[in-house]
């Protein structure tokens, strides 16, 4: 759990890197027919909300998690708008940062026996953990076409330590 967790909660510092590209980038599609940086970060935002708002409590309360339509193309177009809304890179990075923080606060406060205990979603059984680790490598899939795009565009190499250009 803490291992995931961990992970979950330090994707922040790569995206307080962010910040250090240049605004040019910001909303240029990765590829053609992809989302731009910035529409990938409010994506990111909008999955951390629909994961507390939407998930965590049947962890929490050992429930079924209902099986109701999840409308993925309506978040999806939602975190897009609000990208290109006429918020400024810092700003959305900061909500985003900010965001990540709060439900990995409020994770850390769930009592590490409800991170193993599995409940039904769908038609599979699953922990807490599984679902945080499914999350961290739907990050790792978009840091990847970030820094890609990145490299490709201007040279940057974007680590969580360091923006070399």
């Amino acid at each position: 759990m803490s291992e995931v967790l961990t992970k979950y909660k330090d994707f922040t510092n790569w995206l307080q890197h962010l910040k250090q590209i240049p605004e040019e980038y910001w909303l240029v599609p990765i590829k053609d027919g992809k989302w731009s940086v910035g529409e990938i970060v409010a994506h990111i935002k909008a999955w951390d909300v629909f994961v507390w708002d939407e998930r965590v409590a049947y962890f929490v309360s050992g429930s079924e998690i209902p099986a109701k339509k999840v409308d993925v193309e309506e978040i999806n177009s939602h975190a897009a708008n609000e990208a290109k809304s006429g918020i400024s890179k810092n700003q959305l990075l900061d909500e985003v940062i900010e965001c990540r923080q709060v439900v990995a606060k409020k994770l850390g406060e769930v009592p590490s026996s409800v991170w193993q205990e599995k409940i039904e979603m769908g038609s599979k059984m699953i922990t807490l953990c599984e679902y945080i680790s499914g999350l961290v490598e739907h990050d790792e899939h978009h840091r990847t076409q970030i820094e890609e795009f990145l490299a490709a565009k201007g040279g940057w190499n974007i680590k969580a330590g360091s923006v070399d250009r």
